[in-house]
């Protein structure tokens, strides 16, 4: 039987302490402290979408939305600066939100929902020792985290159909999941009707992407079928990069014109030729883009 879920002081304090540190790790970054919109960002992000103490019906990211006292929806001002942020603060957050998750279990005696993940983050947030930079966490009046409609565990080869106007789709394999997110392989062309015909699967783009799946949860893009022969395309371990000389503070180089990272944390220095490739040299590149965003540039082109 399901056991209500009520959190002990001791409780309350590990997810305050937690999400103290996550502010403090993005204003040491970002010279000041985040949004509320900013760090319900940064939490979504790193919400692990499965794992036994999850119920299946997590987002990825989790789209967490705040309501001020009062019912006024909660809405930022300013430009999110999380797509600036470096790996630490990501880890940091999955490493609490993981512990949360774990505990809803543990007191309820059955997986997290996400509605109790975000009721968690409610109550850590009102008690004062959170400050996002624009509200203060007892003009909150409610947090809510919508169940995804797409139950289904993506794995590698899963083939997706992306809409790009009308009659139009783009094909995508997913390659892996990790903590950088959801590695998915682009193919040059358009399909009229959604189908991973031979000859576009026959003509996949050079670098993968990393991005989310609430595109593919919400049912926006299109299960297109299952095919791990294409795999052998792609890298078996995609890289993420990072710009030249970005973590001198922390003593970790990423060479003259940049650095290639796998998920394991090995990092191989790149040549100028790789960085002009990747986006790196006109600042084009972002690690990792919404997959809003990615259908976005996809119909653009």
């Amino acid at each position: 039987m399901m056991g209500e879920l009520v959190l002990s002081a001791e409780d309350l304090d590990m997810v305050v302490q937690g999400l103290v540190d996550v502010c403090e790790e993005f204003g040491a970054a970002c010279a000041g402290p985040p949004t509320l919109a900013e760090l319900l960002e940064i939490l979504g992000w790193a919400v692990p979408d499965d794992g036994d103490y999850v119920d299946g019906s997590f987002a990825s990211p989790l789209p967490l939305s705040a309501t001020l006292r009062g019912g006024q929806r909660y809405r930022s001002e300013q430009p999110s600066r999380v797509g600036e942020l470096n790996d630490h603060v990501f880890v940091d957050a999955q490493d609490l939100n993981i512990a949360v998750l774990q505990r809803i279990c543990e007191i309820t005696g059955a997986p997290a929902t996400p509605q109790q993940f975000a009721g968690v983050m409610l109550a850590a947030l009102r008690s004062g020792r959170v400050r996002p930079a624009d509200t203060c966490g007892s003009d909150i009046g409610a947090l809510t985290a919508p169940r995804a409609r797409y139950a289904r565990k993506t794995t590698p080869g899963d083939l997706f159909a992306i809409p790009v106007g009308p009659g139009a789709y783009r094909i995508a394999v997913v390659l892996i999941r990790n903590q950088f997110g959801t590695a998915v392989g682009l193919f040059e062309g358009r399909s009229a009707d959604g189908q991973a015909s031979t000859g576009i699967l026959g003509s996949p783009r050079p670098h993968p992407v990393y991005t989310d799946e609430s595109l593919i949860k919400n049912g926006t893009w299109i299960f297109a079928g299952h095919n791990t022969d294409v795999l052998a395309a792609f890298p078996a371990d995609p890289e993420i990069y990072h710009a030249p000389h970005v973590w001198e503070e922390i003593d970790i180089d990423t060479g003259e014109f940049g650095a290639a990272e796998t998920a394991d944390g090995r990092m191989r220095m790149i040549d100028s030729s790789e960085a002009r490739d990747i986006g790196l040299t006109d600042n084009s590149y972002r690690q990792c883009v919404t997959a809003e965003h990615l259908q976005d540039l996809l119909s653009a082109e």
